[in-house]
């Protein structure tokens, strides 16, 4: 039953499924010393010695968390696959994998699940190959058979798998004869500890409205166990002997065992244990590390009192050390004699209530004394988490076993900056901004929530404090975020949660993404030349620089045997025309010439054009000559600028696509698209993934010719839809919304001025 993970299962293989995904990190004790960095690589293979399903999980998507020696989370991922280069401090850091947004199962016995985790060793210098695998993490189980004196004698009859008696969850497994003649397998995700309960329902013939019930726990299962259980009559038992008239027989792939079921009687509930504090048992009993005030104490009720109480635990390596036996029992077998004994020897340890608990329906048991006072070598009982169990066997014969979570920390958990994740549909990571998170232990919600950030490396007086907006704090989760601003691009922070009256929680690095640089967004740039097969083009980049802009002016320039518009259709404005300096105007114009008969619109757009060797022929030939995109890597969150629209009324539809639209008004059109092309594609593919977009889709403005010439300010947010980071940007700004399609209104203007990029989510005005 101790063979961990990887042990042989019956009827297949176990999945080791490899993480697919790359961490690389540099470490530093004191800001980009090359000296001090070190680098860590994870490696990834696949391990197929055993099979668990028909096909391999290769589409599992799994969270991860790097969690320092000290227990807190340096670095979470949502999803591993985007996992990029990150840096660390020198030290000992355990990677820990599950799968994500795992809900509860929809299939009526569960699906296998997998997790892993990894220690490693992050040094300064060096780069540290670490091998993560990911592996089955709950349990399978099945029913092999129903005894046929069973079948005998009872109409209706089951045995019910789950985590713990009063566990209420739709993924509750049910074998009833026909999962067993169907040799139905299930899966079962067992309590921390590996328990599980085991509830076996009947109705004899004799009494067919009086349902029978026997309970038994399963303890000490492992990660990818498979349990095989047979249900059988006692041919010596009683109903009225406590619970021996059916016995369980348990079968392993390390043992068989046989047991006999116990009674449980329904008409009085199952023990229960409960704070003192009134808080979750979800949630750990803390103690301040630094305070040691924690009040760590249990309440323990039993409507049928309480037979016997037991305190266990394995942690062999702390808290035995520190005082606490791996298993006390009080009641039972010991008189209250011994329990006193008992606590005399625990006192500085543990403590319970007067006296002895057998008949009592209520007691207490309190282990402040271990998480506060208690010392080893003068040393008190380290940061950590320590896990123990209260079982409580009733004289209902009930027995009810609970996992209590102890723990000496901050009074913080430090999520740090939410990379890898989205917040309002923008990254939680940007080039100046970072949306933090963390969440606080204490039993109740501290007051003043906020965070502290720097720059890493710099001193005490460096600390800059921002508040928590009462919005975003998730109660229920015990969490809160906040937004930090102003960052520098590509620089390196640390950032802790505070609060009021409790100590500041460990601080978690992060670094600011890179700001893209988009050219000539005022629009003061351009020259007239020969570009992209035709003279006399206005070209709206800045001269000398690399080209990132491109127009349809080439092929309104475009003249062959004195044939051709000969005309530029965007070209730089000035004076009562621009906003400021100069501006971009962008018409439109109806062509019948060569025998081709076309919309050349006004379009400035990331890209390229032509270039051009021979007239187009059809409008798809002209389409050929727009390439759209850039490289672009970075992550803004808007676009902002200044516009003015005289639209003309739709008149022109040259593929006839939008019948319904002739005679409406024209619309502008002014866009960002960040898109996902992959590795080494450099033509927009027809269906790229976009990462995020933002447009701005308008009729015409009435701005006023005594401010601002007329222009109008415009704003949008571009909303992302994946946490990926793009690869390419298509920005673009149109005079007729349907210019791709050669569908517009002749003459529509389109007048732009001083765009700007807003890379923080408070600057966005909407």
């Amino acid at each position: 039953m101790k063979s961990g993970i990887a042990k042989w299962l019956s009827g297949g293989r176990l999945i080791g499924l490899l993480c697919t995904a790359m961490l690389v990190g540099a470490c530093s004790r004191s800001g980009l010393d090359a000296s001090r960095e070190g680098t860590i690589s994870f490696s990834f293979a696949q391990d197929d010695a055993v099979t668990v399903k028909s096909s391999e999980p290769s589409n599992i998507v799994y969270a991860l968390d790097i969690v320092s020696e000290q227990g807190d989370t340096v670095v979470h991922y949502d999803d591993h696959r985007t996992v990029q280069t990150i840096r660390l401090q020198e030290g000992v850091y355990t990677i820990y994998a599950r799968e994500n947004d795992v809900t509860v199962s929809s299939e009526p016995f569960g699906e296998p699940r997998y997790a892993g985790q990894e220690t490693f060793t992050v040094s300064a210098g060096m780069n540290t190959v670490v091998p993560l695998t990911c592996k089955l993490a709950n349990v399978k189980v099945t029913v092999l058979e129903f005894d046929q004196e069973i079948k005998d004698n009872f109409t209706d009859y089951s045995l019910v798998i789950k985590p713990s008696y009063d566990y209420a969850g739709s993924d509750t497994l049910t074998f009833t004869q026909t999962d067993v003649d169907a040799q139905q397998q299930g899966w079962i995700n067992p309590t921390a500890k590996g328990t599980f309960v085991l509830i076996f329902r009947a109705f004899n013939h004799q009494s067919t409205d009086k349902r029978q019930v026997y309970v038994r726990t399963i303890a000490d299962a492992q990660p990818a166990d498979y349990y095989r259980f047979t249900v059988k009559m006692n041919p010596t038992g009683d109903p009225s002997d406590g619970g021996s008239m059916f016995r369980l027989s348990v079968q392993t792939d390390a043992q068989e065992y046989e047991f006999p079921f116990g009674v449980m009687d329904q008409t009085r509930a199952l023990p229960q244990v409960t704070r003192a504090d009134g808080g979750s048992l979800h949630d750990p009993l803390t103690t301040n590390v630094d305070a040691r005030d924690g009040v760590i104490r249990l309440n323990i009720h039993a409507d049928a009192s309480m037979q016997r109480l037991r305190i266990r635990h394995e942690d062999a390596e702390v808290l035995l050390k520190y005082g606490l036996p791996g298993m006390i029992t009080l009641g039972g077998e010991n008189d209250m004699a011994t329990d006193e004994a008992q606590r005399n020897e625990l006192a500085g340890v543990v403590t319970w209530g007067e006296g002895t608990i057998v008949g009592n329906t209520d007691t207490w048991v309190d282990f402040s004394g271990l998480m506060n006072t208690a010392t080893l070598n003068g040393e008190l009982l380290p940061e950590g988490n320590y896990t123990v169990e209260i079982e409580v066997y009733d004289f209902d014969n009930q027995m009810m076993t609970q996992t209590v979570n102890l723990a000496v920390a901050r009074d913080f958990s430090t999520g740090g900056a939410m990379d890898g994740q989205l917040v309002n549909d923008l990254p939680g990571l940007g080039a100046t901004y970072a949306y933090v998170t963390a969440q606080w232990l204490t039993s109740t919600m501290p007051e003043g929530l906020g965070f502290q950030y720097r720059p890493l490396g710099t001193g005490e007086d460096a600390w800059q404090t921002v508040m928590v907006a009462e919005a975003d704090i998730d109660a229920g989760q015990k969490s809160f975020r906040a937004l930090l601003s102003g960052l520098t691009p590509q620089s390196l922070y640390e950032v802790r949660p505070i609060g009021t009256d409790v100590s500041a929680g460990t601080s978690a690095t992060f670094q600011t993404e890179a700001q893209g640089v988009i050219p000539n967004l005022d629009f003061e740039g351009g020259q007239y030349g020969s570009f992209d097969g035709a003279s006399g083009v206005y070209d709206p980049n800045i001269p000398g620089q690399t080209r990132f802009w491109a127009t349809g002016n080439p092929g309104g320039m475009y003249v062959m045997a004195g044939q051709g518009l000969k005309k530029n259709v965007t070209l730089p404005v000035e004076g009562s025309e621009a906003r400021t300096g100069k501006a971009l105007w962008l018409t439109s114009y109806y062509v019948d010439k060569l025998g081709v008969k076309s919309l050349a619109t006004g379009t400035i757009f990331s890209g390229s054009f032509g270039p051009i060797s021979s007239p187009p022929m059809n409008t798809n030939d002209q389409r050929a000559l727009v390439h759209y995109g850039q490289s672009y890597t970075a992550r803004p969150v808007g676009l902002k600028g200044w516009y003015k629209y005289v639209p003309k009324t739709i008149d022109t539809d040259i593929d006839g696509k939008y019948p319904d639209l002739i005679g409406q008004s024209d619309q502008c059109k002014i866009y960002i698209s960040l898109e996902k092309w992959g590795a080494g594609v450099t033509s927009r593919p027809a269906s790229p993934t976009v990462v995020g977009y933002g447009e701005l889709l308008s009729g015409a403005t009435a701005g006023s010719a005594d401010q601002d010439n007329g222009y109008v300010p415009f704003e949008f947010k571009i909303k992302y839809v994946s946490s990926e980071k793009p690869d390419h940007i298509v920005m673009c700004a149109t005079c007729s919304y349907l210019s791709d399609d050669f569908c517009g209104g002749a003459g529509s203007a389109l007048y732009i001025d001083d765009f700007e990029v807003i890379w923080s989510p408070d600057e966005l005005t909407r």
